[in-house]
């Protein structure tokens, strides 16, 4: 069962989200079926739900990962493992 990425960019999106959107299209590609990938750009209701206050943000299977700032790749990946994805 793929593992659930929720993005979240600002719309339009500023620098730090056009960054993520580009680098979930490579993680995208990487991951295959192993990720579901949903990408929410401006005011979501989702931004409540999760307490998010700044974008980009990236929630990954319910928890929050990285708010703020565009992550490396790396960073990312990093985020998927400790999330179970191999």
């Amino acid at each position: 069962m793929p593992v659930k990425v929720e993005v979240f960019t600002s719309e339009p999106p500023c620098s730090g989200g056009r960054l993520l959107l580009k680098l979930i299209e490579k993680i995208k590609e990487e991951y295959k079926d192993k990720i579901e990938v949903e990408i929410y750009r401006g005011v979501n209701p989702k931004l409540g739900e999760y307490g998010i206050a700044a974008s980009p943000a990236v929630v990954i299977d319910k928890d929050i990962r990285i708010i703020g700032v565009c992550p490396s790749e790396e960073t990312f990946k990093e985020a998927l493992r400790e999330a179970g994805v191999q």
